[in-house]
């Protein structure tokens, strides 16, 4: 599995490391916390911890070749348009999931990119998390046996 795929609300998904849609230099991946704090003469006691918001940004090349490079930026722009997104970040331990919406898309043209010159289209993607990151592990439920000889040691009712 990819580390980065991006799922919308259609349940479509496109992976961010692939030849077609290639991802470098995220940031912002990790969590920021604001504290508020009461003092008491030289000591500090938390009495609000709030998590805050959080942006990832990624630069993406999209298209493997030139001639393909708008049609792939057009396609996940219309890919991006059924929000809210998941992304899903694979540590190789373990996926994570978190919710988040689009804040921007660049668009300059083939070799004009700020990022990186080639002979593709190089954009800045931006996301806004709108939860922690969450990771749901599979229940297993488990059946016991009925124990018969209960009622003998219990009350029971014949």
């Amino acid at each position: 599995m990819s580390m980065f795929v991006l799922n919308n609300a259609r349940g479509e998904s496109v992976d961010l490391n692939s030849e077609n849609l290639f991802g470098n230099t995220p940031t912002g991946l990790g969590t920021v916390f604001t504290n508020t704090y009461s003092q008491y003469e030289s000591y500090f006691k938390a009495t609000k911890i709030n998590i805050q918001q959080g942006q990832m940004q990624l630069n993406i090349m999209f298209g493997d070749v030139e001639s393909r490079s708008y049609q792939t930026f057009s396609q996940f722009a219309t890919f991006l348009s059924f929000q809210p997104l998941t992304l899903l970040y694979n540590t190789g331990a373990d996926t994570w999931h978190r919710d988040a919406r689009l804040t921007s898309l660049t668009k300059t043209e083939v070799g004009g990119s700020t990022v990186i010159q080639v002979d593709r289209l190089v954009e800045q993607f931006t996301i806004e998390f709108i939860n922690p990151w969450y990771n749901n592990r599979q229940g297993r439920y488990k059946t016991y046996n009925i124990d018969t000889g209960l009622a003998i040691y219990g009350s029971g009712f014949f």
